[in-house]
């Protein structure tokens, strides 16, 4: 007799460490947080660290009314470091770093960018950090955001399953998401130029449980969008792994959401947390910019 799958507990610990500049507030057990009581456009060195260490520990954290212009955006996003390169696009006028996310009220698709499961350009040799999104224009409902936390993932692994996957590395590729989106939207995939193509095809292999440089922490590394293989193995041995491993990270008891709202900025941590942006606002305007940085290598 098929047992039901009962929801993960135990282990459980999203609640909010102590602050003296920000206010933070938890959103569910897993992960996921907002912030209060600041401006981004003029935190001190003091809440930005908070902040920050907010954000490690949450992995998703998120601000209201905030509405900055790009160069706030950009000069903020610049307080976590250096930005990463991005595939895709070469950003908005102006402000080559900052990258527009735009679809319009009468656009009909079934290849929306971001729509699965992902860490944000897991293929680049060395794989962003932080992403930090900006809303400006959305959907009076549909477009939400949904996050997975990945170390909360890898401590409701057992340990035998823990220990075989420790020397693991996933090969992380754009081809797979290429292929499938050139073919449901029936033209090719945009990419800022087509050395960043070729490279994001190519790939790189990374451990498929990373530590996290700040915290220590490990965490789970792979999703359904970009990790097309484990080093060492055929097909037939890793696509099982890779898709039990995706399944249980993005369990609902693992997960947190948020409804967008004009001048919401959202944060978080591509160590440690996928994200999800499902394609259910057709007819609907929605206009976001985000910011990238860069991470680090991890052998």
């Amino acid at each position: 007799m098929r047992e039901v799958r009962l929801s993960p507990q135990g282990d459980f610990d999203n609640a909010a460490l102590p602050a003296q500049h920000i206010a933070v507030h938890p959103v569910s057990a897993a992960m996921g947080a907002e912030i209060t009581g600041v401006l981004l456009g003029s935190l001190s060195d003091a809440a930005f660290g908070e902040l920050r260490a907010a954000l490690w520990r949450h992995k998703m954290v998120f601000l209201r009314d905030q509405h900055l212009t790009h160069a706030e955006h950009e000069a903020f996003s610049a307080r976590f470091g250096p930005f990463a390169v991005d595939a895709y696009t070469q950003g908005v006028e102006g402000h080559r770093n900052v990258h527009p996310l735009i679809k319009e009220a009468d656009t009909r698709t079934k290849a929306l960018f971001g729509s699965g499961w992902h860490t944000d350009s897991p293929f680049l040799d060395e794989p962003p950090s932080v992403t930090i999104l900006r809303a400006v224009e959305v959907p009076p409902y549909g477009g939400d955001t949904t996050w997975a936390d990945t170390q909360l993932a890898w401590r409701m692994l057992s340990p035998a399953m823990q220990a075989m996957l420790r020397p693991l590395k996933v090969h992380m590729s754009a081809e797979a998401n290429m292929l499938t989106q050139e073919r449901i939207s029936g033209k090719p995939m945009a990419f800022a130029t087509e050395a960043r193509r070729v490279a994001a095809v190519q790939g790189n292999f990374h451990p498929l449980v990373r530590t996290h440089p700040y915290t220590g922490l490990p965490s789970l590394y792979v999703d359904e969008v970009y990790a097309v293989g484990i080093e060492g193995m055929t097909e037939a041995e890793s696509r099982p792994l890779l898709d039990f491993l995706t399944r249980h990270i993005t369990q609902a008891g693992f997960t947190c959401r948020l409804r967008w709202e004009p001048g919401m900025i959202a944060m978080w941590d591509n160590r440690a947390a996928l994200h999800l942006a499902p394609n259910d606002y057709d007819g609907f305007r929605r206009e976001m910019y985000r910011t990238t940085m860069a991470g680090e290598r991890r052998v």
